[in-house]
């Protein structure tokens, strides 16, 4: 049975730090206030790869109001979860009691515009396109250019058919999991199925309206701030883990390096049999053609920048 609980009750069953929050708005809901200690997994995406997302029991669903999370909640019911809760009001209800609120932000400017303004007649800026839209087009080309069938790439990718047919109509969000297996059983590079035609303007992207790739669990989340389509481009993201979480990445190809550096928060990176401790402000660059894990063993956000480099072979096939 699903449970509704008040913002106050909330807070104090979270004290006791055994809930799973799951908030199920979408990510520009999400950067203007989430209630501590949730994780982002947008209903949508929910619904796609429900045991993925929801890995344990305890959980509390949020939303706005309280409509979306009670379809969550009710979803989480039929995969034989115990502990089920929904929150009345939704985050309207927890900001209108008067609690707290995380703005996922390091410095919490002011918002800026979701479109930028518009200085004159001539201005090229560009407003980032939808990534699901992306990466559908871009699938739906790959794979033809393979010969290959929704079936094929399903069963060599280890994804559901269902799953990979909504990703490429472009009605269901991608996670990076799903997106590094597809990209890798293509043997293309990650950022491929993320391109765009080239523009010899500027691209906006501003952090209310960016596109982000987020993890089943919506643990882990990768902004893409590079110019998606370039082959000249360095591929530059900018990387969120949740408190006390983790990220395994399969390797990379042959010859691929990454560049980190940590912007807040504490990461415990394993790279192969070695393990670094990295505090906001330190860097580490490793080969990635090996499996890695990002590790929060913290009670807050850690941030990241990440700059990829490919060895030449695998740069000419982007």
């Amino acid at each position: 049975m699903v449970i509704s609980v008040s913002p106050h009750e909330l807070q104090a069953l979270a004290a006791k730090g055994e809930l799973d929050i799951v908030d199920v708005r979408e990510p520009s809901e999400w950067v203007a206030g989430h209630i501590p200690g949730a994780r982002l997994v947008p209903l949508a995406q929910l619904r796609a790869d429900p045991a993925g997302a929801l890995p344990r029991d305890g959980l509390v669903f949020v939303c706005a109001k309280g409509g979306r999370s009670a379809a969550a909640a009710q979803l989480a019911e039929q995969l034989g979860k115990r502990s089920v809760y929904n929150l009345t009001g939704g985050t309207d209800g927890w900001r209108i009691a008067g609690l707290p609120v995380v703005i996922p932000s390091q410095s919490k400017p002011a918002e800026p515009p979701s479109v930028p303004e518009k200085t004159d007649e001539n201005s090229t800026d560009l407003v980032e396109p939808s990534l699901d839209g992306i990466v559908a087009h871009n699938l739906r080309i790959a794979r033809a250019a393979r010969g290959l069938s929704l079936d094929e790439l399903a069963r060599e990718a280890g994804v559901s058919r269902t799953l990979l047919g909504q990703i490429e109509l472009g009605r269901t969000p991608a996670s990076i999991g799903v997106v590094w297996k597809i990209a890798q059983t293509m043997g293309v590079p990650f950022a491929t199925l993320l391109s765009t035609v080239p523009s010899s303007g500027s691209i906006v992207s501003t952090r209310e309206a960016s596109n982000r790739l987020t993890s089943a669990d919506g643990r882990f989340t990768s902004r893409a701030l590079f110019a998606l389509g370039d082959p000249e481009a360095a591929e530059f993201y900018e990387l969120r883990l949740a408190p006390h979480s983790r990220e395994d990445a399969e390797p990379h190809r042959p010859g691929t390096r990454e560049n980190l550096v940590v912007a807040s928060g504490h990461l415990e990176l394993k790279v192969g049999a070695e393990t670094f401790l990295l505090g906001a402000g330190d860097a580490v660059n490793f080969v990635a053609d090996r499996p890695h894990s990002y590790i929060n063993t913290h009670a807050e956000e850690c941030w990241m920048y990440l700059v990829v480099n490919y060895s030449e072979d695998t740069r000419r096939a982007r």
